[in-house]
């Protein structure tokens, strides 16, 4: 991470907070997570997401309060003010092992993504390799430079989801949502839990907070850019279950390119509306990739004090990428998900709000 002279030389307004979350939270996962919410809830998945959306709003709140009480410092500088340096040391290598999982995932995807959409018979580390030399190029440049990439980018991730959205309310059919709360509340809390750990990306917040000039004034804009992801993987949910059903979407792989394929519109010039999906699909996967990568390799240096070095950077970026290289096969990558989507509420949500609490009582940081 930067130091604090660097920090304040150049600062961004609030606004940039919509595509850097927007950008940080949609990968690959919120447009398939549908298949194990409706799994856990069944038909009441819409519900499990309408629950979650509000617990994750009250969590971005409060990463915001926290990040307003310091606000020249990130998460990992003040963790160890709040909780010790011992100890807030080894949360934030429990960070960099949880990153260093996440992105494996993610350049996992990418080669699956490529085997789908693109080049089947090409090798998997082609798409590999050309993510991460593009990858080390832009992270190379810090974070604001990645920030401004991501406001480019932004339209044409937003754009094509909303259209589809469209689509989608035209096709549903209310009637698969039938009964409500078939099986009780329980189903419906555990999909909650399933929805907040495909929503990674909250707490990237907390890092970038020391590039914003007033942090705390970012509350309405970091809980609608929070609600607009929301908002695609409830349309995305519905549209599983409304399309598709629930038997359907359960014996689906991608249940999100199954949906828009089934799309059709009489007299519309466009038949394969799952060409709509490519380009979210493979911006979201290489921004997400972009902060994600920046984080890891900043922490590092920040953590173990080293002095910026372009090599570490193509050191760092190998690890994911031979990791992801070598996993066997899609069921293994699977399980690598499910214990991510597990550790990925503890990890991003609980851990941020506990610190705000212990940063109250130990009156850690500014007060306004």
């Amino acid at each position: 991470m930067p130091k604090e002279s660097n920090v304040s030389e150049d600062r961004l307004h609030n606004r940039a907070l919509l595509p850097l979350l927007v950008l940080s939270i949609v990968e690959y996962e919120v447009f398939t997570f549908s298949k194990s919410t409706v799994a856990a809830a069944n038909q009441d998945a819409w519900l499990s997401i309408l629950i979650g959306a509000f617990i994750g709003s009250l969590f971005v709140y409060l990463f915001i309060k926290l990040a307003a009480r310091f606000p020249t410092m990130n998460y990992f500088q003040y963790l160890q003010i709040i909780w010790g340096k011992p100890l807030g040391f080894l949360i934030s290598i429990l960070y960099l092992l949880f990153w260093v999982s996440f992105l494996s995932s993610i350049f996992y995807e990418t080669v699956l993504i490529n085997k789908l959409l693109f080049l089947p018979l090409t090798p998997p580390i082609v798409p590999l390799a050309i993510f991460a030399l593009s990858l080390i190029w832009l992270v190379s440049y810090g974070l604001i430079p990645i920030i401004r990439f991501f406001q480019l980018l932004l339209p044409f991730l937003v754009i094509p989801l909303l259209l589809l959205a469209l689509l989608f309310i035209a096709t549903i059919k209310l009637e698969k949502f039938l009964p409500v709360l078939e099986n009780g509340i329980l189903p419906v809390l555990k999909g909650t839990y399933l929805f907040l750990g495909a929503y990674q990306g909250p707490e990237v917040l907390l890092f970038a907070a020391p590039f914003f000039l007033k942090i705390r004034e970012g509350i309405k804009t970091s809980l609608f850019a929070y609600n607009l992801t929301v908002f695609f993987g409830f349309i995305h949910t519905a549209a599983a279950i409304g399309i598709l059903c629930v038997d359907n979407v359960r014996e689906s792989v991608l249940p999100g390119i199954n949906v828009v394929n089934i799309l059709e519109l009489p007299g519309f010039p466009v038949e394969r509306f799952g060409l709509l999906l490519t380009l979210p699909w493979l911006i979201a996967m290489f921004t997400t990739l972009a902060i994600y990568l920046h984080l890891l390799n900043s922490s590092i240096f920040q953590l173990f004090k080293l002095t910026p070095r372009k090599w570490i950077l193509f050191l760092v970026t190998a690890i994911p990428v031979t990791i992801a290289y070598f996993l066997p096969n899609e069921n293994w990558h699977e399980i690598l998900r499910l214990y991510l989507t597990v550790f990925t509420v503890p990890m991003v949500y609980l851990l941020p709000v506990m610190t705000l609490l212990l940063a109250i009582i130990r009156k850690k940081g500014r007060v306004r």
